[in-house]
């Protein structure tokens, strides 16, 4: 009786977790999304360096990120990557927070204080679908507009 005990308490306490992953706001979502981003731009940018024959693990790992996020429908564009990440949770911050009942903007702006060039605004778009918040879009946003970045 003991063993069945454990066995129900850790399936309950594993599907808590699953519930709670799920439950994430879309700003909750947007700060692990870029912390996720930094991880995958300097790992790649790495493996790059050292392997000129990488491209296939390296998109490998970028759809990672884009499944765990998007939709499973989600076409991105391209990818790129260098030896600064274009998300950073050191520099890029959370600026305002707009959710309505199935969307939200997340708006961030990243500053890197030894190199103001790289200074930007990004706004992430969310859809609510069945209590799960997915990840449409991230805007790199400018005077002249807003440009995609998935």
């Amino acid at each position: 009786m003991k063993i069945i005990s454990f066995l129900i308490l850790g399936l309950t306490s594993n599907l808590l977790v699953s519930q709670e992953t799920n439950l994430k706001t879309p700003a909750e979502i947007t700060l692990e999304f870029i912390n996720d981003y930094k991880k995958w731009n300097d790992f790649t940018n790495n493996l790059s360096l050292n392997d000129k024959n990488s491209d296939e693990i390296i998109e490998l790992e970028y759809k990672k990120i884009i499944t765990k996020y998007c939709q499973a429908n989600k076409t991105y564009q391209g990818i790129s990557f260098g030896s600064h990440s274009n998300h950073c949770p050191e520099f890029e911050k959370i600026t305002k927070v707009i959710v309505k009942k199935e969307s939200a903007v997340i708006k961030t702006k990243f500053v890197d204080p030894s190199n103001s060039f790289r200074n930007a605004n990004y706004e992430y778009h969310f859809v609510k679908i069945e209590n799960n918040w997915f990840l449409e879009e991230v805007f790199l946003v400018d005077k002249e507009g807003k440009y995609e970045g998935l």
